[in-house]
């Protein structure tokens, strides 16, 4: 265990299944009561242009980067142990989590879910990094680490992902998520940069995400 939490809560208050992903097709479904729902990652791929199914290695490092920061910072989050095979990415992911706890982290006054997986009606399923609560508000959280900055349009999809889960765990839950907020961390630098939206920006981007689900459903059947 390489990270301690010795400040911020963990409240967990939700009831949470995990499920099993499977790709078919470069696709990701997640198998909830024997159905194949599709993953917000993989809609939201399916409706932009001239999408790329094949990776360089340079990119498979990245993912491996990505998730590995993801591993770590569930851990801190929950004080889970996790054993890691020590490299150059998981480095770089240790490094990378440390600037998110150090300088993101102590925006939250409670951390609520991590890496928790939901669903809406078998629509569409995702795990969502964070759930906390912030200035008294209940606030999805998204970690992204990056070697350059985000475009608007990566921008405004993560954001529909994140309105997309937000929507998914209101309806599960009865809950009223209130804010988004995107953690960037930046694989070179180690610089960070915050970007969030209200609920009325983030209700905007729940519109954009049912166009997106409409379309995949309009080609699906």
């Amino acid at each position: 265990m390489f990270l301690k939490n010795d400040d911020v809560l963990y409240s967990p208050i939700f009831k949470y299944c995990e499920y099993e992903v499977i790709k078919r097709n470069n696709f990701r479904y997640y198998k909830i009561e024997d159905k194949l729902v599709p993953s917000v990652t993989s809609i939201l791929r399916l409706s932009r242009v001239n999408q790329r199914e094949n990776f360089s290695s340079t990119q498979a490092n990245s993912f491996e980067i990505g998730n590995l920061m993801h591993s770590y910072l569930d851990s801190y989050v929950t004080s889970k142990n996790f054993t890691i095979k020590k490299n150059d990415n998981s480095k770089i992911a240790l490094e990378l989590s440390k600037t998110i706890i150090n300088n993101i982290f102590p925006k939250i006054d409670k951390f609520i879910s991590s890496e928790a997986a939901i669903h809406s009606d078998y629509k569409y399923a995702g795990r969502l990094d964070l759930l906390a609560e912030i200035d008294g508000k209940l606030t999805i959280v998204d970690y992204k680490s990056s070697f350059r900055r985000k475009s608007s349009f990566q921008i405004d999809e993560h954001f529909q992902q994140l309105a997309a889960y937000a929507m998914a765990h209101d309806k599960m839950f009865d809950t009223r998520i209130k804010k988004a907020m995107i953690f960037v961390a930046y694989k070179e630098t180690y610089d960070y940069e915050v970007i969030e939206v209200d609920s009325l920006k983030l209700s905007s981007y729940k519109d954009m995400w049912m166009d997106k689900l409409q379309y995949y459903t309009d080609i699906s059947t």
